[in-house]
């Protein structure tokens, strides 16, 4: 004689084991979505006017600041945050009185920092410098940018180090 397994399918270990695998699928992906949901993508730079209009201009601006020959040092003092620029004379027609730099940090955009240098006094050779102050002078890695408004602009990349030489486009064999 043979016996049968008379309890129902929904006392079985089996039923529930197969049911789960899909389930936690389901389970995990509504999770993912929840979360992608809840933040921001904090690298990606959005634009009034669209992210490729951005990049357009910040190539602009990288073209001229190489079709100048532009070259800015910039110093930066770890202890008090002070920030100064100097360019050579005669590389800008226009000297402008403020200049922008920014540390953008490459993967969290809450750590970027941003100051308005002002036109100082010349240094001792005649030329122009700018100077502006950090609260808080960051730590790591950063990429430096020095611009004039969407004119032209200069970056390197920062790692600490108290002076930096920035051109355009972070190219180096300037």
């Amino acid at each position: 004689m043979r016996r049968e397994d008379t309890t129902p399918w929904y006392r079985q270990f089996w039923p529930w084991f197969i049911i789960a695998l899909p389930a936690s699928a389901v389970v995990a992906g509504l999770t993912t979505v929840w979360i992608s949901m809840q933040t921001t993508d904090s690298l990606v730079v959005h634009a009034e006017d669209g992210v490729r209009n951005a990049a357009d201009r910040r190539i602009s601006a990288q073209r001229l600041a190489s079709g100048m020959g532009l070259v800015a040092l910039v110093e930066i003092d770890p202890v008090t945050g002070a920030v100064s620029a100097a360019m050579r004379a005669g590389d800008l027609v226009d000297v402008p009185a403020t200049l922008d730099f920014e540390l953008s940090h490459p993967a969290f955009a809450d750590r970027d920092l941003a100051i308005s240098l002002t036109r100082a006094l010349p240094d001792a050779d005649g030329n122009p410098v700018w100077a502006g102050h950090f609260v808080e002078v960051p730590d790591g890695r950063f990429y430096a940018v020095l611009k004039s408004g969407d004119r032209w602009r200069l970056s390197a990349e920062w790692r600490g180090e108290s002076s930096l030489t920035l051109r355009p486009g972070g190219d180096e064999s300037l």
